[in-house]
């Protein structure tokens, strides 16, 4: 076994998971730096490693034990320390160093405070109990690792909605905002970088406020964002229906900087379904929200999640889901098969949902959705877009498509980093990445377009 030396402060980090978690991913980068150390991508020259682990559903805890379960092999031979952060510490606790002994050190959601005790040997375990805090500073100092051009911003932490199904409450805490100065400063500090979207992130962002405010204050924080230069464009993830309001679509509608797009997690639609789920809502509210949305904000580009084979989804629960989809042609849809997870009110509910049937089910509703964007994507062949370019379109990048005859990919207001479709670029001349650049839409695919820069 390779011993490396004491003084080895190469830092090779593995980040699994959601935008969440890689925010907690660069902050930690960010103490670290403070502190001298720096960041390889080969694990080879790495004194330390550190995984961050997603631990939602029981498919992530099984990517995150294979990962770990990997390095423990490598380690062996390499010598590097090994830590543990993340939502998999939190949700198995010092288990997790029972099934992984290699493991040096565990890091909870709640002790990020603790990655430099944790990397020098210092501290072997910090998971501290849900709620716990750490200083507004942490996220100040995040090393960006997104973009270019574009970056995360956390608004909240935790969540008090309680679905049925969700595992986040006991995890990641009660719901916590921040506050709007410490959110404006952090903006700020990404301007300076010369990010220009800001993509703004929580368990529930409409939820904002709520506990520092006492009501929703989504709107007041938006209206504080807007007025910071540089950012051209700002987007709302990681809503919930049953908290989107009049205020909010006034100012979608009114502000320029604020993207006509917004993330509505709907998990189904089913009222039976949706009372077992816990999502306070029913389908007669979100066909009404729907409706008002595309009123209030001609063009709107509506994302949404479903989830099949919750337990006691029939056959006619799903059909309704399926032909709800069919008739209110959402821009984008994620489908979940359901995932039965120890600990939640829904593990323990009858008519549990058989995986074939979950399978099926899933394969159905992507498919109508699939000619449903493909559909869609070709009204827009002939429109001019604006486009921030995120990267070249090469052959062998095994994380983006290849479109023959186009250099470059990037997004526009229709398309939120890293979960919707491209589009690609070509042009004569060479483009500046994460820069803004109007584009005229020349080709359509099922869920990306191709495109010619104008100017």
């Amino acid at each position: 076994m390779i011993t490396p030396s004491k003084t080895n402060n190469n830092v090779h980090i593995i980040s699994l998971g959601c935008p969440k978690n890689r925010i907690d991913t660069e902050a930690m980068m960010g103490q670290l730096t403070k502190k001298g150390y720096c960041f390889t991508n080969d694990i080879n020259s790495a004194g330390t490693v550190i995984v961050n682990t997603c631990g939602f559903l029981q498919e992530a805890v099984e990517e995150g034990l294979a990962e770990i379960s990997a390095l423990a092999l490598q380690k062996e031979q390499l010598g590097f320390r090994l830590v543990v952060t993340g939502c998999l510490v939190q949700r198995m606790g010092r288990s997790l160093k029972n099934e992984v002994p290699e493991i040096d050190a565990l890091v909870g959601v709640h002790g990020y405070d603790n990655i430099l005790a944790a990397v020098e040997g210092g501290k072997e375990n910090s998971i501290p109990a849900n709620g716990c805090d750490y200083h507004a500073k942490f996220y100040q100092n995040r090393l960006i690792s997104t973009g270019p051009g574009w970056a995360y911003l956390r608004i909240a932490d935790g969540c008090d909605n309680r679905c049925s199904y969700c595992l986040i409450p006991s995890i990641r805490g009660r719901f916590r905002s921040r506050p709007i100065p410490e959110i404006v400063r952090e903006a700020k500090m990404m301007a300076s970088l010369g990010v220009r979207e800001i993509n703004l992130i929580a368990q529930d962002t409409t939820a904002y406020g709520t506990d520092i405010y006492g009501r929703r204050s989504l709107p007041r924080l938006l209206k504080s964002l807007c007025r910071i230069e540089g950012p051209e464009w700002i987007r709302i993830l990681y809503t919930h229906p049953a908290h989107i309001d009049d205020e909010l679509m006034d100012i979608l509608s009114r502000e320029k900087k604020i993207l006509k797009y917004l993330d509505v997690p709907l998990q189904h639609v089913s009222d039976r379904i949706l009372k077992k789920m816990g999502r306070k809502v029913t389908k007669q509210r979100i066909v009404e929200l729907l409706h008002r949305l595309r009123t209030k904000i001609p063009g709107i580009i509506l994302r949404t999640t479903f989830i099949v084979g919750f337990p006691g989804e029939a056959k006619a629960d799903f059909s309704e889901l399926h032909d709800f989809a069919g008739e209110m042609k959402l821009d984008r849809v994620g489908v979940f098969a359901y995932s039965n997870e120890p600990g939640t009110r829904s593990a323990r509910m009858p008519g549990q949902v058989s995986e074939k049937t979950k399978s099926q089910r899933l394969d159905s509703l992507m498919l109508l959705q699939r000619k449903i964007s493909t559909n869609k994507n070709r009204l827009r062949v002939g429109q001019t877009v604006s486009v921030i370019i995120e990267g070249r379109a090469a052959k062998g990048n095994k994380d983006v498509p290849f479109k023959s005859g186009y250099q470059y990919y990037g997004r526009s207001y229709a398309e939120a980093p890293e979960i919707d479709g491209k589009i690609y670029i070509r042009n004569s001349r060479q483009l500046i990445m994460g820069r803004i650049y109007q584009a005229a839409i020349e080709k359509a695919w099922d869920y990306d377009l191709g495109g010619i820069v104008i100017r």
